[in-house]
C-alpha cells in the first residue's frame, strides 16, 4: 500500500471540500441560457448588429463552459475510480481553475452591453422578463469567484484576521448565501438573522465563511421537502465565548447519524456529501471551538458552535471586496425601483384590489405561467378590519419572486403569504409572520413601553384571523388549505391546527381574537 503524506491528504481533502460546496454549474448554465434567449429575441426583432456582437461573447462563454464540464467529468471519474491522490489533486486544481476563469469571464465588463441590447427589445421579451433571474445567478457566480480567489490565496500565505462575527454573518448572508437559498429552494425557504451580538474572532475569515455555507447547504437540503422552510442564524455572546447557531425545521438527524458525524475520522473515506461536515469540524478545531448537534427527527436540527472570542478586541468596519468590485446590487435595485414605479402608477389609476384581495390572490395563482404556479402577496389589516396595505404578484416563468420584489416593499413589517400547489396539485395558502418584530411594531404604531414578545404574538395572531376573514369575504375559497410558519408560537392553545395542517382557511377565520373575548 502506498503511503501518502499528511500534507497531500489534507490538500486533496481541501480540494474535495471546495468542489463539493461550489455548486456553480447550474448557475453558469442559467446565464448561458439567458444570453441564448437574448440572441433569439434580437433575431426575432431583426436587431442584427447587436446580435452579431452579442453572439461572439456567447460562443466564447459556451466554449469555456464545455471545457469546464469536461474537467469536472474527468475529476469525478478519478474520484469514483479511487485513483491516486496526486491524480485527484491535479484534476481538482484544473477544474477549479477553469471555474475561476469562467466566473471571471461572466463578470467581465463586456457584458455591460447587455443593458443596451435589452433596451432595444420590447418589455414583454423573454430575455427582458428573465433579466433579474440572470442577475441573481451572476451574483451567486460572483460569490463563487471570490471564494476560489481566497482559497487560492490560502495556499500562499497565512490569512489570520480579526473579524466581527455579527458583521461577517450579515454581509455573507446578504451577498452570497441569500441568492443560493432563493434559487436552490425556489424561494420557499426563508433566512432569518436572529440575535447577532458583536464579537471578535481571530482566524481565517474565508474559511469561516465556507464553514457557514456548508451549514446552510445542509439545512437547505434538510428542508427540501418542506412547503415552508425557515433557516435561522444567530450568535450570542456568553462570557468569553460566542455561540453561533444555525437552526432549521427540516427532516432532522437520527442519533446514530449524529454520532457518526461527530466521531468519524477526518479522512476521505465514505460518501462525498459527508465531507462538508468534516470541513466544518476541522474549521471549528482551527478556531479552538467546540461543536454540538441537537436534532429531532421530522422536527429540525440546531447546530451550535462555541468559539473563544477576543475579549476587548475591536475591528475596523470595512466594505467587503465582493461589493466593491461589482455593481450587481445597484443593477438589481434599479430594476426593482423601476418595477415599483410602474406598479404604483398602475394602481394609482385602477385601485389596488383592496375590495377584491382574496379574488386577486387566487387570480394571480390561476394566471401564473411558472413551472410551479403560484402567487405571492403581503397584506395588513387593521383592528377595525380595514386593509392598510395589499400588494401582490403571480409567480413568473423565469425567476423566483420573493417578498422583496413586491411594491411597496414592506415585507419586513407585514404578514406575508403565498398561494401555491401541494403535491396533489391543489392550491394552499402559506402565511408567514413579519420578518422584523421592530418593523412590525413601528408599522402598527405600538408605543415603546408596550413592545414585548407576548404583545407581538398576540397582535400577529389576531391579524392572521382578520386577514383570513377578509380574504374569504373578498373572494378566496373558504375551504382552501392553510399553513402558518411558526404556527405553535402564534396559536399555542390550538394543537388541532398543527395536527391537520394544512387546515381549511375558514377554521382560522372562525377563531376568536383577543379583542373579541369577554372581559
Amino acid at each position: 500500500m502506498v503511503e501518502h503524506s499528511e500534507d497531500l491528504k489534507r490538500d486533496v481533502a481541501e480540494i474535495k471540500f471546495l468542489i463539493h460546496d461550489l455548486r456553480v454549474e447550474r448557475f453558469i448554465n442559467e446565464v448561458i441560457h439567458f444570453h441564448a434567449t437574448v440572441n433569439t429575441d434580437l433575431e426575432i426583432h431583426n436587431i442584427e448588429k447587436a446580435l452579431a456582437f452579442h453572439d461572439a461573447d456567447l460562443q466564447e462563454l459556451k466554449s469555456k463552459a464545455v471545457i469546464q464540464r469536461k474537467a469536472l467529468d474527468h475529476y469525478n471519474h478519478l474520484v469514483k475510480s479511487f485513483s491516486s491522490y496526486q491524480a485527484i489533486l491535479a484534476a481538482g486544481k484544473e477544474y477549479i481553475q477553469y471555474v475561476y476563469d469562467t466566473c471571471e469571464f461572466i463578470m467581465d465588463p463586456r457584458w455591460e452591453h447587455t443593458d443596451k441590447f435589452l433596451s432595444l427589445l420590447p418589455d414583454t421579451s423573454r430575455s427582458v422578463l428573465s433579466y433579474r433571474h440572470c442577475l441573481n445567478c451572476i451574483r451567486w457566480i460572483n460569490g463563487v469567484y471570490y471564494r476560489i480567489h481566497y482559497f487560492l490565496e490560502e495556499k500562499d500565505k497565512d490569512l489570520y484576521e480579526k473579524f466581527d462575527v455579527a458583521e461577517e454573518l450579515r454581509d455573507f448572508i446578504r451577498n452570497v448565501v441569500y441568492s443560493y437559498v432563493t434559487e436552490k429552494s425556489n424561494a420557499r425557504i426563508e433566512i432569518r438573522l436572529d440575535r447577532l451580538d458583536p464579537a471578535v474572532l481571530g482566524g481565517n475569515r474565508h474559511r469561516f465563511r465556507r464553514m457557514i455555507f456548508n451549514l446552510v447547504m445542509n439545512a437547505v437540503d434538510a428542508m427540501r421537502h418542506k412547503k415552508v422552510g425557515v433557516l435561522t442564524i444567530s450568535d450570542l455572546v456568553d462570557g468569553d465565548s460566542v455561540i453561533l447557531r444555525v437552526r432549521d425545521i427540516g427532516s432532522g438527524i437520527p442519533a446514530e447519524k449524529i454520532e457518526q458525524l461527530m466521531t468519524d475520522k477526518d479522512n476521505l473515506d465514505g460518501e462525498l456529501n459527508s465531507l462538508g461536515f468534516v470541513f466544518v469540524r476541522q474549521t471549528v478545531a482551527e478556531f479552538n471551538g467546540s461543536l454540538s448537534i441537537d436534532s429531532v427527527v421530522d422536527k429540525g436540527t440546531t447546530i451550535s458552535i462555541h468559539f473563544p472570542r477576543l475579549v476587548g478586541a475591536v475591528v475596523e468596519t470595512k466594505k467587503p471586496v465582493e461589493v466593491e468590485n461589482t455593481d450587481l446590487t445597484q443593477k438589481i435595485d434599479k430594476l426593482r425601483l423601476e418595477e415599483r414605479a410602474a406598479y404604483l402608477k398602475k394602481t394609482a389609476k385602477s385601485g389596488n384590489g383592496h375590495d377584491t384581495c382574496g379574488e386577486t390572490i387566487y387570480g394571480d395563482y390561476l394566471v401564473s405561467d411558472a413551472e410551479f404556479p403560484g402567487s405571492i402577496f403581503a397584506i395588513a389589516v387593521t383592528e377595525s378590519n380595514e386593509i392598510e396595505l395589499f400588494t401582490h404578484r403571480p409567480y413568473e416563468r423565469h425567476w423566483n419572486i420573493t417578498h422583496e420584489d413586491l411594491s411597496p416593499m414592506l415585507f419586513e413589517a407585514t404578514v406575508r403569504g403565498r398561494l401555491e400547489e401541494e403535491e396533489d396539485k391543489t392550491p394552499a395558502l402559506i402565511f408567514k409572520s413579519p420578518q422584523s418584530v421592530r418593523e412590525y411594531f413601528e408599522f402598527k404604531g405600538v408605543p415603546d413601553e408596550e413592545r414585548k414578545p407576548e404583545k407581538y404574538f398576540e397582535m400577529v395572531r389576531d391579524e392572521l384571523i382578520r386577514i383570513s376573514r377578509k380574504i374569504i369575504d373578498t373572494g378566496m375559497p373558504a375551504d382552501i388549505g392553510v399553513r402558518v410558519t411558526d404556527l405553535k408560537k402564534f396559536f399555542p392553545n390550538h394543537e388541532e391546527l398543527a395536527e391537520q395542517e394544512p387546515f381549511p382557511l375558514e377554521t382560522l377565520a372562525r377563531l376568536t381574537q383577543h379583542s373579541e373575548r369577554s372581559p
